[in-house]
């Protein structure tokens, strides 16, 4: 198997290439594949976070690629920990769920867009294309999340019981803040069935994320505070539900025909920052990484 230090870059030059961070190796291999064939080089890889960020600033690529959940942290991190050394490479996650928590982590730290891993390569390249070329890139996986309609409060404890046995159990970890990754080792399951039952209790509980089920079964379990990013869809006052959904599309539009400036995209990640703190104050913990306006 390749290692971090067998990797070199095609063309080394400085300033040049992709750098992919993700801890599986045949999703670095795919992602390698598809950008040598279009003529980009790799300026590196690595399935640490921490390597990542002792690497990229020496490397200096033009983008670095990072998946969303690593061993040793998250893509989003790793963005903040570059953005915090003063470093102004560009930086996408990538997430194997459409998840708006994913979504909005990615842009309060400063990347500059979020790829699903289950769209195909030709548009995982068009979005590559697009940061950069100075674009913002969100998978139109996104989309409908953002566009679902927010399920009523009442009456919400009844669509548990629709639930198998093994679907409530992974909606309580979910509860608990825990990655698919987590709730597979605590409950011995594969990775992928653990998404799968993810998948079914969400259309079984009508909800659009897995957000909203963790924030839902933490209050179904009364624990203390929301975990992650809590959900903004649970706030009742409509008027500040439709004000993050309108910052979150604002972000991730592709209107624009002239790429976004520091300044611009940072003051895009402060209204949407804004707009969470005012419909769930748990979120204001979490600060757009932006610095360089």
């Amino acid at each position: 198997m390749m290692t971090d230090a067998d990797v070199l870059p095609l063309h080394p030059l400085t300033g040049r290439g992709v750098y992919l961070l993700d801890d599986h190796e045949v999703i670095r291999r795919g992602l390698r594949q598809v950008l040598v064939s279009e003529g980009l080089s790799i300026a590196g890889e690595s399935g640490s976070a921490r390597e990542a960020i002792r690497r990229v600033p020496a490397l200096r690529p033009e983008l670095v690629i990072l998946d969303d959940e690593l061993p040793d942290g998250s893509g989003a991190e790793v963005c903040r920990a570059l953005a915090a050394a003063g470093s102004d490479i560009r930086c996408v996650l990538m997430t194997g769920e459409a998840d708006e928590a994913v979504l909005i982590d990615s842009i309060l730290a400063g990347a500059w867009g979020c790829l699903s891993k289950q769209d195909d390569s030709s548009e995982q390249l068009r979005l590559i294309s697009r940061a950069l070329a100075g674009h913002t890139a969100y998978s139109g996986r996104f989309r409908p999340a953002l566009l679902a309609p927010v399920a009523a409060p009442d009456r919400q404890d009844e669509k548990l019981r629709k639930l198998t046995r093994q679907e409530m159990n992974v909606a309580v970890h979910l509860g608990k803040g825990l990655t698919n990754r987590q709730i597979s080792q605590e409950m011995v399951l594969a990775e992928k069935t653990v998404k799968n039952l993810v998948s079914s209790l969400l259309t079984k509980l009508g909800m659009a994320g897995r957000t909203q089920v963790a924030v839902f079964m933490s209050r179904v379990l009364n624990y203390p505070e929301d975990p992650g990013h809590g959900d903004y869809r649970l706030c009742p006052f409509p008027d500040l539900v439709a004000e993050v959904r309108a910052a979150l599309l604002n972000c991730t539009s592709e209107t624009r025909a002239v790429p976004l400036s520091e300044a611009e995209r940072a003051s895009d990640a402060l209204r949407l920052a804004g707009a969470l703190a005012a419909a769930r104050p748990g979120l204001t913990r979490r600060r757009p990484a932006l610095t360089r306006v």
